[in-house]
C-alpha cells in the first residue's frame, strides 16, 4: 500500500532498548501530537515490546533489512519501503555514530531531498597524524577513515546532537558543521523519590534496607564500563564494603564477564536485576547512581536519577559535569582507575548525610525547566520541522 505524502519519515536500527529508544518514543509522541504526518520505519530488536498504539499520526513499520552491512536485498527491501512512505524530510536516529553504512545513506538521498541525522553518542576520536620529520604520514586506512567521515557528513542536511559536549567532539572529529543541539529531557512530573516504591523494591530484590544502595544502570556493554564500580567496591575498607551494595540494572554481552567478577572478587553486596519497567522504583530505592562510562552524548539515567534524588558520581562524560554542575549532587572523576574510584567513593561516604535530602534538591526547578521533556521536544520538533 502507498501512503500519501507524510511530513515526515524516521528510520532506526536498534538492537537494545536504551536512552536512544526512550528518547525516540518521547519525539515520536511529540510529533504525533503536534500533528506531524510520519512515519517510524525501524529494523532489528530494540523496539519490540515497547511501541505503543495509541498514535493517530504515526504510521509505524518493522523493516525486514538493515542499514548496517546491509546486503542487495537490504537495499531492495528498503527501496519499497521508501516507496510506500514517501516524503520529503528523512530523520535518521543514530544510536552510534557509524551505525549505519554510507551506502545505505548515498541511497537515502535518492529518495528524500532532505536528510537529517540525529546523533546519540560521541564519533570515534581521530588518531594523531604519525609524521616523517615535518610531513604528515596518511596511510590507506586512515585516508579511508577520513573519506568516510567526509561522506558522512556532505549527505546530511542538518546535523542534530542531543548535548553540548556531542557538538564539540563532533566539530573536532568529523566533518560535520551544521550542528544543532537539541538535549536530552525527561517527564519531570513523572520522575520523583518514592520512599514507599523505594522500599519495596529493595524486599522485593532481598537488598537490606540499611545499606547505602549504589546502582549502575544501562545496557551491558562493555563501553558503560561497568567492572569500574565493581572493582571499586572490591577496594573499599572493610567497614565501608560492609555498609553499601550495588544494583547493577540491564542486559547485554557484558553480564557473564562482570558475574565472573563479582565471584573472582568475593563480593557479596552485588545485585544483577535484569531489565526493570519500574525505573521510579529502582532509583528511589538507590542513594547513588554511578556513571562509569568511556563514552556518553546525554545519558537519561543522569537525568532520571537525579530528579528521583540520587547523588552522582560519575565518569567525565556526556553532559554529566554540567547537570552535576548545576544541582550540586555528585563528582566527576576523570580517572579510569578502579583505585581512584574507590577513594573518591570512601570520601563521599564519609561525607554522606541521609538528611541532606533537601540540600541536595534545593535547585530542582531550576533542573525542571531546563530538562523538562516538553521544552527538549518542543526545540527538536521546530530543529527538524521548522515552526509549526
Amino acid at each position: 500500500m502507498v501512503h500519501s505524502m507524510l511530513d515526515l519519515v524516521l528510520i532506526n536500527q536498534s538492537d537494545s532498548f536504551g536512552g536512544t529508544e526512550r528518547h525516540t518514543l518521547d519525539l515520536l509522541k511529540h510529533l504525533d501530537r503536534s500533528g506531524v504526518g510520519s512515519a517510524f520505519l525501524y529494523c532489528g530488536e530494540g523496539f519490540d515490546n515497547h511501541l505503543p498504539d495509541e498514535y493517530s499520526l504515526v504510521k509505524i513499520e518493522r523493516i525486514n533489512a538493515r542499514v548496517q552491512r546491509s546486503k542487495q536485498d537490504d537495499i531492495r527491501v528498503w527501496r519499497s519501503a521508501f516507496n510506500r512512505y514517501r516524503s520529503r524530510k528523512v530523520v535518521l536516529i543514530k544510536p552510534s555514530y557509524f551505525s549505519v553504512d554510507l551506502k545505505f545513506l548515498f541511497f537515502m538521498k535518492l529518495y528524500f531531498k532532505e536528510v537529517i541525522v540525529i546523533e546519540h553518542s560521541l564519533p570515534p576520536q581521530r588518531l594523531p597524524v604519525p609524521k616523517v620529520g615535518f610531513i604528515p604520514k596518511f596511510g590507506f586506512w586512515r585516508l579511508k577513515d577520513e573519506l568516510v567521515r567526509y561522506c558522512f557528513a556532505k549527505i546530511p542536511s542538518k546535523v542534530i546532537t542531543v548535548s553540548e559536549r556531542a557538538k564539540i567532539e563532533s566539530l573536532h572529529h568529523t566533518f560535520y558543521r551544521n550542528i544543532t543541539v537539541c538535549q536530552n529531557g525527561i517527564d519531570v512530573e513523572a520522575w520523583f523519590q518514592d520512599q514507599d516504591k523505594g522500599e519495596e523494591f529493595r524486599a522485593k530484590n532481598s537488598i537490606n534496607s540499611s545499606l547505602h544502595l549504589f546502582g549502575c544502570v544501562g545496557n551491558l556493554f562493555e563501553i558503560k564500563s561497568f567492572h569500574i564500580a565493581v572493582l571499586a567496591l572490591s577496594l573499599l575498607s572493610r567497614e565501608q564494603k560492609d555498609q553499601v551494595a550495588l544494583c547493577v540494572i540491564g542486559v547485554g554481552p557484558e553480564e557473564e564477564n562482570l558475574r565472573n567478577l563479582v565471584e573472582t572478587l568475593n563480593l557479596d553486596n552485588v545485585y544483577f536485576l535484569g531489565k526493570q519497567f519500574d525505573m521510579l522504583s529502582a532509583y528511589s530505592a538507590m542513594q547513588t547512581l554511578l556513571i562509569t562510562s568511556n563514552s556518553e552524548s546525554a545519558p537519561l539515567s543522569l537525568l532520571e536519577a537525579t530528579a528521583c534524588g540520587c547523588d552522582v558520581i560519575s565518569s567525565d562524560v556526556g553532559n554529566c559535569t554540567e547537570v552535576i554542575g548545576e544541582m550540586k549532587n555528585g563528582e566527576i572523576i576523570a580517572s579510569r582507575e578502579p583505585e581512584v574510584w574507590a577513594a573518591a567513593i570512601e570520601r563521599y561516604l564519609d561525607g554522606y548525610s541521609c538528611n541532606a535530602d533537601s540540600s541536595r534538591l534545593k535547585n530542582i526547578d531550576k533542573f525542571k525547566l531546563n530538562y523538562d521533556i516538553q521544552k527538549a521536544m518542543r526545540k527538536l520538533v521546530t530543529a527538524i520541522m521548522g515552526e509549526i
